[in-house]
């Protein structure tokens, strides 16, 4: 373990990683390489971060991992680096991830993969039950639930403030596939994002970080859903635009929507809660507030240092003073800071069950949700959830 001091903030290095994907041509690579970084639990040591050559190489100097650990194929890089890493990063194209994760599995090294874990619950399935087998460690980073304000939310249902939960909320409109670029072109997403799987791409993308926040706000599981599926926007014939209507196992009423054709909406992520005491929202682009409505007609807009606020105003996340908002990369910290707690403890041994993370099994329930909302959608009926 190698430690220093920032300010007052002990740093611990912890945890030697490598990513698989994750180049500067990705999308997400760089989130999650800010993200490592910001607690310092962990350093990116090698990696196979692109096929292209080029990029592969290229990343590995921006990340600062000695081109001696930059690997070509995956194969040479679990065989050469299985006994130097904690985990591997598993930031490769969605359809890629059943076979990398095998492959990780096989090398017997921890995973920490980017959602969606697979493109199917049968495949999340079989990782799942890998994972618990073979005593495997898998983590899926969904990353709006690292936001301090979320996890209020959830300890504020959990503690009964809002009352009995009458009804749920959940949407993800975006623009990014009918928005046209200032010369009018069309939007050119990346290739594995212009082709539907099992599972439409756009809930891969987006309806997968829905469904898991319901879920976990909620603390309770999706029992049954009916939804439409439509297509719209300018990238050839997917499906982007979902809406839903369901209930949870508790009966409580739940209405879902995503899609990437809502002109004005750069990443619309946002839920509202009613109560029989009080209703409680929030947007993701808006992260450090919630909007209370409670029962006397009084409206208050909540923030860190409101008196309500218990977990939020926890000392992790208060890495600057409040009136200097954190965001989306901070959520990731927060989220890695949970998992490098459970990866500690399965590399000691011990069990894990931080209520913030999220398993195999997490994974595989949502993605049974979401091919159950497009079973409805193709049947036109209500489909119960698989368990």
């Amino acid at each position: 373990m190698r430690m220093s001091y920032l300010g007052k903030r002990e740093v611990n290095i912890t945890m030697k990683v490598g990513f698989i994907g994750g180049g500067l041509d990705s999308a997400i690579g760089s989130a999650h390489f800010a993200a490592i970084n910001i607690d310092r639990k962990y350093s990116l040591d090698a990696g196979m971060f692109s096929i292209d050559e080029s990029i592969n190489f290229s990343s590995g100097e921006f990340y600062g991992v000695d081109k001696n650990r930059v690997y070509a194929n995956i194969s040479d890089f679990l065989s050469a680096e299985q006994n130097n890493l904690d985990a591997v990063l598993v930031l490769s194209p969605t359809p890629l991830h059943f076979e990398h994760i095998n492959h990780i599995f096989d090398a017997g090294i921890p995973v920490i993969s980017e959602k969606a874990l697979c493109t199917n619950s049968k495949d999340a399935e079989v990782l799942a039950r890998r994972a618990t087998s073979e005593n495997k460690f898998l983590s899926v980073t969904f990353t709006y639930t690292g936001y301090p304000m979320v996890r209020e939310i959830k300890r504020m249902i959990s503690d009964g403030i809002l009352g009995d939960v009458l009804s749920v909320h959940v949407e993800m409109p975006q623009e990014s596939f009918i928005r046209s670029s200032a010369s009018g072109t069309k939007p050119q997403p990346q290739a594995w994002r212009q082709l539907d799987y099992e599972i439409p791409s756009v809930t891969l993308d987006l309806g997968s970080h829905v469904v898991n926040l319901l879920e976990f706000i909620t603390g309770n599981q999706v029992a049954r859903v009916s939804g439409i599926a439509s297509h719209a926007g300018d990238v050839s014939a997917l499906v982007d635009n979902v809406l839903a209507i369901g209930e949870l196992h508790n009966g409580t009423p739940i209405s879902l929507n995503w899609n990437k054709v809502s002109l004005g909406k750069r990443n619309g992520l946002a839920c509202t809660i009613y109560g029989s005491n009080g209703s409680i929202s929030w947007e993701q682009e808006n992260p450090e507030y919630l909007r209370y409505g409670a029962k006397d007609g009084a409206i208050q807009i909540i923030d860190r240092s409101h008196a309500m606020v218990k977990v939020a105003a926890e000392r992790r996340y208060q890495r600057f003073k409040v009136g200097h908002p954190a965001g989306y990369i901070e959520a990731f910290a927060n989220l890695y800071h949970d998992i490098a707690e459970d990866l500690t403890s399965f590399k000691a041994g011990r069990k894990f069950d931080n209520p913030y993370t999220h398993s195999a099994a997490d994974s595989a329930d949502g993605l049974r949700v979401l091919e159950a909302l497009h079973e409805s959608a193709a049947k036109k009926e209500w489909i119960e959830i698989r368990r």
